[in-house]
């Protein structure tokens, strides 16, 4: 190059100006990252050149994962109304199908032309392997997993599934649960990982998990594979539910109602007599599942119902907001009659019972307890109460326009306190000195704290909605509540309880709310103390900062463990 020659720059720095906006989509990785306009130049954006990054500029060459979220939601909508609608469908809807053929099938799902872009990342890791990791480190994230894996809705039967997940047998044999299953589960066990190395490796097992569940889903028949997938639906759900990607939830959980309302799950032992178009009346309801070949599968079943149910309700909680209604699973014609989750193995199930209104028959018990009772039906128990609390707290707000109206919702209130009442005088008293920091609880302890938050919760919603009505001592009552659910959770952290229920957060924020309220309303009257307000004595605005601190510091520390539970936080108001 001649010395009065200008220095031309390398034809990959050139910065093109578009001539029109990209489409959705098309933009770079870093740009979209990092939410500024990309010119879609190739190999390096303008962006890219003008602002040098750590990474590399590359493009999606598939399409977008929303885009992508959104025509599944399509599909799944399109199913569900073709499950509620048997007659309309041709054959009928079909179970899933848990188990691929061949190789060759596996292949063609992770293809670029699959339902779900990303096969770059389907394809071998030389940590995990594929379709299936090694024997080793498929023990490790079993052994991450399974022990917290009722706090996340696994309902298999922990023995019969480790047994049937552990042998040497390829990936996708009869003899092993689902590919979406075990995906599913390896997800968690990377993501509860305490090593680096495993958990960078999350997004793999979660884009291999999402590949094969829709694959299950729109497969032929196999009744063992319908648990599978709603419990694969299930993971994936509470596991978007714990990041806080809600809509991604939602999606799953849909999944999860369609397929196990679709497979009557609802209605396990049911004493209805439902009309049939080819005889006069069968007494149960014609079910996708054949019968259950033994007490721990029917136990399955049930179990599984009521996961689904519980993280329908723990989602409407997370909300906040119980107009929106999305499954069906409130529908008049979806009465529940499945008889209420029990241990595994105790043949409890062998009586011949059948069920009717097990939810309504569980509302009007007021028979008083004789003794402490804590089984497996404690747990879906609470949620339906704090449901019932926190419902009855939103048509409160809303209004009541007759005075017929009012006395109802008066009845109810009262009814479902003395309910409230009973059922946690019928719970073991709650001693967390007697536990041990560090020490990992059995899940019947972890659940046993977690019900008793969820019982401390609903009857802290009806004593809101009383001290709001003037009923003397109320607001004491409520903010006594309060004070006791954030001495639980603290109590949990001192613990150090890890991987804990996603609704933590949302219990925890429900507690906060009663303090910030509180003060948000003395800062309202000003120097008027709130007597008036259902308070027999003044409330001291020391106390409720002193609750409302020790709240956000509970919070804080839960937050570590789940991105759901730090958004929850900055809801919270703070008060200098």
């Amino acid at each position: 190059m001649s010395s009065g020659s200008s220095v031309s720059t390398p034809r990959q720095f050139i910065f093109k100006q578009p001539t029109k906006s990209l489409p959705r989509g098309k933009a770079c990785l870093n740009c979209r990252l990092h939410k500024i306009k990309c010119d879609g130049v190739k190999p390096i954006c303008g962006s890219c050149v003008r602002i040098p990054r750590d990474d590399e500029c590359k493009y999606n060459a598939g399409t977008s994962k929303r885009n992508e979220l959104e025509r599944r939601v399509t599909r799944l909508k399109a199913r569900i109304r073709e499950l509620e609608n048997p007659e309309t469908s041709g054959s009928g809807p079909q179970l899933m199908n848990s188990y691929f053929s061949t190789n060759a099938e596996i292949t063609a799902s992770s293809s670029p032309s699959s339902d779900y872009s990303g096969s770059s990342r389907l394809g071998h890791d030389p940590l995990l392997g594929f379709p299936d990791p090694s024997i080793s480190i498929l023990t490790i994230l079993l052994n991450n997993f399974l022990p917290s894996a009722s706090q996340f809705g696994f309902f298999l039967n922990l023995e019969r599934f480790k047994t049937t997940a552990l042998p040497e047998v390829p990936f996708g044999d009869s003899c092993k649960p689902s590919p979406a299953l075990l995906s599913s589960v390896y997800l968690w066990g990377a993501h509860l990982s305490p090593v680096d190395t495993l958990r960078s490796h999350e997004t793999v097992f979660l884009d291999r998990a999402l590949q094969q569940v829709s694959v299950e889903i729109s497969s032929a028949t196999h009744s063992a594979g319908t648990m599978h997938s709603i419990q694969a639906e299930i993971l994936l759900s509470t596991y978007f539910l714990r990041k806080s990607q809600l809509l991604e939830a939602e999606f799953h959980l849909n999944g999860a109602l369609s397929l196990s309302q679709s497979a009557g799950l609802h209605q396990i032992r049911s004493d209805r007599v439902f009309p049939s178009s080819l005889m006069g009346a069968v007494t149960q309801t014609d079910s996708l599942l054949p019968p259950a070949r033994d007490v721990i599968e029917e136990g399955e079943r049930i179990n599984g119902f009521w996961a689904v149910y519980c993280l329908h309700r723990v989602m409407l909680l997370t909300l906040d907001n119980f107009t929106h209604r999305f499954g069906g699973l409130d529908s008049p014609c979806r009465e529940i009659d499945t008889p209420w989750p029990c241990e595994y193995g105790y043949g409890l199930y062998n009586g011949g019972i059948l069920g009717h209104s097990t939810i309504d028959q569980f509302m009007n018990d007021l028979n008083p307890v004789s003794e402490s009772i804590f089984d497996s039906s404690s747990y879906p128990k609470a949620v339906v109460l704090l449901h019932a609390a926190t419902g009855l707290t939103h048509r409160f707000r809303r209004g009541l326009e007759t005075e017929d109206a009012s006395a109802l919702f008066t009845h109810e209130s009262f009814h479902l306190s003395k309910l409230i009442t009973r059922f946690h005088f019928s719970l073991p008293p709650l001693n967390t000195e007697d536990f041990h920091a560090g020490a990992s609880l059995p899940p019947a302890k972890n659940f046993l704290i977690l019900t008793h938050v969820l019982v401390s919760c609903a009857y802290m919603q009806i004593q809101r909605i009383f001290s709001s009505c003037g009923v003397p001592g109320a607001l004491q009552g409520c903010i006594r509540t309060a004070q006791n659910v954030i001495r639980t959770l603290t109590d949990v952290n001192r613990l150090r309880l890890q991987h804990l229920n996603p609704i933590v957060g949302t219990l925890c924020a429900m507690a906060c709310s009663i303090f910030g309220d509180q003060l948000t309303r003395m800062e309202i009257l000003g120097a008027r103390d709130l007597d008036d307000l259902g308070s027999v004595a003044p409330v001291d605005p020391a106390v409720l900062r002193e609750g409302l601190e020790a709240g956000i510091t509970a919070m804080s520390v839960l937050a570590m463990d789940s991105p759901l539970i730090g958004n929850s936080l900055v809801m919270i108001p703070f008060f200098a």
